[in-house]
């Protein structure tokens, strides 16, 4: 499933990596975003094609990731829940799967140059390099420093993730487990989930093109090994964004869909990524 939401994307998704500051390499793209001057290669920033990370169910993953729920810099996070809002009415499991991912570079606690796999040959490191990363020189868009590590700007979303859509949390206050049963949300002001089994696993979603056909537009719910019929499936970072996609790309035909900015997975507009999921 993971790789499918990751990496089986087309080629016009790729195209939209190179157009984003996604694009970390050496090579051609947006103005103003940070790179280094040591590889002109896109994907090793976040994937390798051998020995990557198993910490997380992420595919092929290139970054030292956090033990249990931490930060791969160090220190702790802190979530959403820590708010106690009454209307938090999900079970919130600890910080973890897809998004522990994104927060490998997001939370600004090692360098973004963190790779288990560097370029070329011989550049294996089981720990990316450490905090430091792999030493690489940064021509930077203002929002890291020397070693490459987010330090300002939207994109740093550091470690107190209780100003942040909680992650990790039940969707619709929980209901559903992966036996491929949904029992119905608990909250009722939730839009219902689609679910299917895909190469044996089950999988949910969110429509948001053709009902009960899966595409590139609909907002992934995920299911974390273990801890599935206890937490069932949960919203993470990827359920709303796409770490492939440029602002405006084209979703699947007939979905009449386009990606939003800061890598939505369908535009804003209107509010349309709140109101897939939430009844208001």
């Amino acid at each position: 499933m993971f790789a499918t939401l990751f990496l089986g994307l087309s080629g016009t998704a790729s195209a939209g990596i190179n157009d984003t500051r996604h694009n970390l390499g050496s090579g051609t793209g947006i103005a103003g975003r940070n790179q280094v001057t040591d590889t002109a290669e896109v994907c090793v920033f976040c994937h390798t094609p051998h020995g990557g990370s198993t910490t997380a169910p992420v595919p092929l993953w290139n970054k030292r990731l956090g033990a249990n729920g931490t930060p791969a810099g160090g220190g702790a996070y802190t979530t959403y829940a820590s708010l106690q809002t009454p209307s938090l009415d999900g079970a919130v499991a600890a910080v973890g799967g897809i998004s522990l991912a994104c927060l490998s570079c997001h939370d600004g606690t090692q360098a973004m140059d963190n790779i288990i796999n560097s370029p070329g040959s011989g550049g294996l490191a089981a720990d990316g390099g450490g905090n430091g990363g792999q030493a690489f020189t940064w021509n930077t868009g203002g929002t890291v420093n020397a070693a490459g590590a987010l330090t300002s700007g939207a994109a740093l979303i550091g470690t107190d993730l209780s100003n942040d859509h909680p992650i990790g949390i039940q969707y619709c206050g929980g209901g559903m487990d992966n036996t491929g049963a949904i029992t119905g949300c608990r909250d009722q002001d939730f839009n219902p989930a689609t679910t299917a089994t895909i190469n044996g696993n089950q999988v949910f979603w969110i429509d948001t093109g053709a009902p009960g056909t899966k595409q590139r537009t609909d907002l992934p719910l995920y299911v974390r090994p273990g801890e599935a019929t206890a937490t069932g499936p949960l919203v993470e970072c990827g359920s709303c964004h796409d770490p492939h996609v440029s602002t405006g790309q084209a979703g699947p035909t007939g979905t009449g869909r386009v990606a939003g900015e800061t890598f939505l997975r369908v535009s804003n507009a209107n509010s349309a990524v709140c109101t897939a999921c939430h009844v208001k």
